[in-house]
């Protein structure tokens, strides 16, 4: 969900939620099961102009690409399906295409290191995790939390300390991954404050549209099947972290209320080129 300095890529949900114009006219989702081989949704790609998919809470994608017109043709469709581990890789590098040049080690292997370590990060908590693809390429992926369910992939919590000593092998890793940590902690400290988790049972940890995927829906599906879950959950409550790099409108227009915030401008501590950092909450009902 989250923002970013010159020197830390701070995500938390993260990637890139869609503006209030990537409402796609698909039919709404039916709940979707944790069997990778089984309930995959297919949803036909609208044949329409790609549009910008402003940042979010942890994701915000450059504003410049499109989409090639071989990618815009109507007898193609978006699927979505559970998450499988071998699709780590995919959403690691992805991550990075997006956030990566935010970081100190951007164009250096640390980059993708970090990278590893925000998407384990994400995902070590996550109980349902769902993937976007078009003709097999990956095209976006939510992570949600409900607390009290199992997780999705109990690994993820060996990997990430896998990735973090890689990163604290190198000096410019080992710095990049202590100014990360510092900011997970702002996070926490954030939460620990207004005792969000008392209240709120979900969370969403990471949200995160592909460039390629602009003006196929997939933002504006993946955001409802989330919105689906929470509520399969009974979950009467659900949070997020953001920042003012991103499109923080999305929220707003999607009924979520900003019910924490750290300006920069009060925290000169933080560095001059820290964002100011929200916390949006809202429930499932009325934030499809």
């Amino acid at each position: 969900m989250v923002a970013h300095d010159n020197t830390v890529m701070n995500a938390t949900i993260t990637n890139a939620t869609p503006s209030a114009d990537d409402e796609s006219t698909l039919p709404e989702s039916t709940p979707i099961g944790t069997d990778p081989q089984r309930d995959v949704m297919s949803d036909v790609v609208p044949d329409v102009t790609p549009e910008e998919v402003p940042g979010a809470a942890i994701a915000s994608t450059p504003a410049t690409a499109t989409v090639p017109a071989e990618e815009m043709k109507p007898s193609q469709s978006v699927t979505y399906r559970p998450m499988c581990w071998n699709d780590l890789d995919d959403i690691v590098r992805e991550f990075d295409r997006t956030w990566g040049q935010c970081s100190a080690a951007a164009g250096t292997p640390v980059s993708m290191q970090i990278s590893r370590h925000f998407v384990l990060h994400y995902l070590e908590p996550t109980t349902r995790a769902i993937i976007a693809e078009l003709d097999g390429r990956f095209m976006g992926v939510t992570l949600s939390r409900v607390a009290g369910e199992p997780l999705a992939f109990p690994q993820a919590k060996q990997e990430l300390a896998a990735i973090n000593g890689e990163l604290n092998r190198s000096t410019l890793g080992a710095k990049t991954l202590s100014e990360t940590e510092q900011w997970h902690e702002m996070e926490l400290r954030m939460e620990r404050e207004i005792d969000i988790n008392d209240v709120a049972r979900g969370e969403i940890e990471l949200f995160l549209v592909a460039k390629s995927a602009r003006g196929h829906g997939v933002g504006g599906s993946l955001w409802r099947q989330a919105m689906d879950y929470f509520a399969n959950c009974q979950v009467a409550r659900f949070y997020l972290h953001t920042d003012s790099s991103c499109d923080v409108s999305f929220y707003d227009h999607k009924g979520l209320n900003c019910i924490a915030a750290r300006y920069a401008a009060d925290h000169p501590e933080d560095g001059a080129d820290m964002d100011d950092i929200f916390i949006y909450a809202g429930t499932p009902e009325s934030t499809r």
